[in-house]
């Protein structure tokens, strides 16, 4: 009896030991829950007042709407940082600050291939900036927060981790390729978040927040990224990038065996463009590029494509880079004189004639696979409209008005500026492989003008 008396408390003491080494931890666990809580409420506090609330009023085609969306605030003076895809064909802008004060915006200069655009308000608060970080020096893991005004509610906090760096959104349109390496996060980035802060927990801003695409999806701007955006549109409110005028595409293990290598690297030219630098250096198509200014490069999928397309972007315009390719058996050393990249976004003109026109850039010029880059391209006509009447269409290459000739956007609106007193515009235009003549009458009835 006595025995079984000893061995029932030895068993409790245990029980009892145990237990309070299990409480104890447990505390441990709260302690560090409610340390990390205080951390994130102190960098809440400590952010919001650098985050704004932006409004946007946009025309797209026949169609107003409003867009919400967020800002941060890089300069006291005025200059906060968002999303091109925010302002664009935005014909307001408008910025509430913590305060509830509200004020016009203006665009300072945008960055589409980043996605990023400088506005500014003239205010005479004191506008906060927040504190920012290395961007090249995150980890995947490390948690984050991210603030912004999702669905209009003002300066709202999400918590996450970094869940990958180096991304690219490989299926948006061809002419929408962004170029910036994204950071990806599991903190919500819903929309109206767009052009806030990702912000790490010593409080610093680490990236501007771009898009999300579901949960768990979140796709950020490095602030390193951000921040030489900035400096560029400040200075000239135009971003300069580099150009060498091939088109590329993934040297993956099939393409490596057929060319007699299966453990060959690099990355495949699929095209040279006339009289680009890469066309004069002599590059060809079939080629294999190994190396650029001494940097090995490779490209296994398409986005792995994003590296060696940063890398000539940020290659000084006029400077001459060296490229070691792969063509056929032999090993070549090129070298090529940097251009500057042709205009990426199109700048649009609505005309009163019920159709919008674009100019012809580089990339409209490939994707529509025009003859040349000669006139204006049709990107809109309204139903009902005297261009709709004319049987005016979209995708239509203006070449002539009346019997001037276009050749760009400027030739296109001086035409329409001499010519606005004419009752009925004759337009030549090209569509596909056939030249077509279009009548519009530009003196519109009264009760037709909305």
């Amino acid at each position: 009896m006595r025995k079984i008396y000893i061995f029932i408390t030895t068993l409790m003491l245990v029980l009892f030991q145990f237990s309070s080494a299990i409480s104890a931890d447990n505390q441990k666990v709260l302690n560090l829950f409610d340390d990390l809580q205080k951390v994130i409420i102190s960098l809440s506090n400590r952010i919001q007042p650098s985050v704004l609330h932006i409004e946007v009023i946009k025309k797209s085609d026949s169609f107003k709407f409003k867009a919400l969306a967020s800002g941060l605030v890089v300069d006291q003076n005025g200059y906060i940082l968002t999303n091109e895809h925010v302002v664009d064909k935005a014909q307001s802008i408008r910025v509430t600050l913590p305060n509830k004060l509200e004020y016009p915006a203006e665009i300072i200069g945008v960055d589409k291939q980043t996605d990023l655009a400088l506005i500014k308000i003239k205010s005479e608060e004191k506008l906060s900036v927040p504190k920012f970080g290395n961007s090249d020096k995150i980890e995947v893991g490390e948690w984050v927060i991210a603030v912004g005004n999702p669905f209009g509610f003002d300066r709202t906090v999400s918590f996450g981790i970094v869940s990958g760096k180096g991304r690219v959104i490989p299926f948006l349109p061809e002419e929408s390729r962004l170029i910036s390496d994204f950071i990806q996060t599991d903190a919500a980035i819903d929309p109206g978040s767009s052009g806030g802060p990702l912000v790490n927990l010593k409080g610093e801003v680490i990236g501007i927040n771009s898009i999300g695409l579901g949960r768990g999806q979140g796709f950020t701007i490095p602030i390193n990224t951000a921040l030489k955006v900035k400096d560029k549109l400040l200075a000239s409110g135009i971003i300069e990038r580099g150009w060498l005028g091939t088109a590329i595409q993934p040297l993956n293990r099939d393409f490596a065996r057929y060319f007699g290598d299966e453990n060959l690297k690099g990355i495949l030219i699929s095209d040279v463009d006339l009289n680009s630098p890469a066309q004069e250096a002599g590059f060809l198509p079939g080629d294999i590029i190994l190396e650029y200014q001494g940097e090995k490069v490779s490209a296994e999928k398409e986005e792995d494509l994003n590296r060696f397309s940063l890398l000539v972007s940020e290659s000084p315009v006029g400077k001459y880079v060296s490229l070691r390719i792969k063509r056929k058996e032999n090993s070549l050393d090129l070298r090529a004189k940097i251009a500057l990249q042709p205009k990426v976004k199109p700048e649009e003109y609505e005309t009163d004639l019920g159709f919008t026109v674009k100019e012809i850039t580089y990339g409209i010029y490939r994707d529509y696979m025009l003859e040349d880059k000669e006139g204006v391209l049709v990107s809109f006509v309204e139903v009902g409209s005297p261009a709709s009447q004319g049987e005016l269409s979209e995708g239509d290459v203006i070449k002539e008005v009346e019997n001037i000739k276009i050749s760009n956007l400027d030739d296109f609106k001086k035409a329409l500026e001499e010519l606005k007193d004419k009752k009925d515009l004759m337009l030549t235009v090209q569509r596909g492989k056939n030249k077509k003549f279009i009548l519009i009458p530009t003196q519109r009835k009264k009760e037709d003008v909305k």
